[in-house]
């Protein structure tokens, strides 16, 4: 008698996970809370749902909310999107463009590198301002992430030739903005 393989059944995003589970808390619901559901979505839905805000003026109060202008947001989240596809698709980041680069914020209100210096022209077109974007939004949304640190350990363990691919300048972890995350 030939035995039968288990069926594989596969959860569809969206309809397992918190969400559903969400049901029971808020029962009174139709649907679950905005909140929750936001956190299914990938990436790519997250910006596209950003993009894709009709009114300019719900764009600006949800950059706003963390701290960045809605130019800026968009910029970056298009970026991130560009990023999480190369690392999906077992890509490159190191020694190469992405094709889609962060705007560097010139608002003094959004935390960013100090001076010209610390974010060198050959730089702007690398992971490094990705970096730099990632730990500005983390600054608002956790402040008290321990992600810095982490990325510092990462990169202490790199011959400077190697973060010069990913365009990281040799004393990068000396300016003020990586400063206040490290210590």
């Amino acid at each position: 008698m030939r035995r039968e393989a288990p069926r594989r059944t596969r959860r569809r995003r969206g309809l397992a996970g918190p969400p559903l589970g969400a049901r029971a808390t808020h029962s009174s619901l139709e649907l679950p809370p905005s909140w929750l559901m936001v956190e299914t979505l990938t990436v790519g839905q997250l910006a596209g749902a950003y993009r894709n805000l009709k009114r300019r003026a719900d764009r600006t109060a949800v950059a706003r909310s963390i701290g960045l202008t809605a130019p800026v947001l968009e910029s970056w989240t298009q970026t991130y999107v560009r990023v999480r596809n190369v690392c999906a698709h077992h890509g490159r980041l190191w020694n190469v463009g992405l094709g889609v680069y962060p705007a560097i914020p010139t608002s003094s209100t959004v935390s960013w590198l100090e001076g010209d210096e610390a974010l060198p022209e050959r730089s702007r077109k690398r992971l490094y301002p990705v970096l730099v974007s990632l730990q500005t939004v983390l600054e608002t949304i956790s402040p008290r992430s321990g992600w810095a640190r982490r990325l510092h350990g990462l990169l202490s363990t790199r011959p400077p030739m190697n973060l010069r691919g990913i365009g990281i300048p040799q004393y990068w972890a000396d300016d003020p903005f990586w400063r206040q995350h490290l210590d």
